[in-house]
């Protein structure tokens, strides 16, 4: 049995990362600020210095235009993992993710897949503004052929992301911020969580 260990939300994203680029080389993540020593909350840290910055590729402000790149480079084969700072701004990739991403395998009669995975942040800290604080989950889970998911606990958000990066389709994994910090039990081998499969947290009683 796996040794657990209490780690953050964001340490558990982190371990994630790692863990996936170690065990994969197609995998790769891009996006806003991923190569900065802070790394988006944690959840990015140390990946460039291990992996170098072929596989960890920062790109400017262009959110539209980075989506569609992740697109295509997953489209050649890679296993990206784009990171949405703002999902507030992830709107400005809406043509990219509900034309072409979602739809990608039934366009292909089945026979092309995208597994890209984006990950999108909602929320910050006092004084960003309404435009940091939406969440669109219910929007995205409208997409046939999108798997959505916001997972409340660092467990969840570790295993759910490995999921997400070895299978054969594209997913939206929504972290509100809040929840960073919060700690829970976290297995430290590499483990996933399967899309669907409801865990019961109490049983209760007829």
């Amino acid at each position: 049995m796996s040794k657990i260990k209490n780690i953050t939300y964001a340490k558990a994203i982190n371990e994630a990362m790692f863990q996936s680029m170690k065990l994969d080389k197609n995998v790769v993540t891009m996006g806003q600020l991923i190569d900065y020593q802070s790394g988006v909350f944690g959840t990015t840290s140390g990946l460039v210095e291990k992996f170098g910055s072929k596989r960890v590729r920062d790109f400017p402000v262009a959110e539209s235009l980075m989506t569609s790149a992740a697109i295509g480079a997953t489209v050649a084969g890679l296993r990206v993992v784009l990171v949405h700072i703002r999902i507030d701004f992830l709107l400005y990739s809406l043509d990219a993710i509900t034309n072409w991403l979602s739809l990608w395998r039934f366009k292909s009669d089945n026979r092309s897949n995208i597994p890209l995975v984006i990950r999108a942040i909602v929320g910050k800290s006092w004084g960003q503004g309404p435009q940091h604080s939406k969440s669109f989950h219910s929007w995205f889970a409208n997409l046939p052929g999108l798997k959505v998911a916001m997972p409340a606990t660092a467990f969840d958000a570790k295993g759910l992301l490995l999921e997400s990066i070895f299978s054969e389709d594209p997913s939206i994994i929504i972290e509100h911020r809040s929840l960073f910090n919060l700690k829970d039990r976290v297995p430290i081998e590499p483990y996933r969580v399967k899309y669907g499969e409801a865990i019961i947290r109490k049983k209760g009683t007829n």
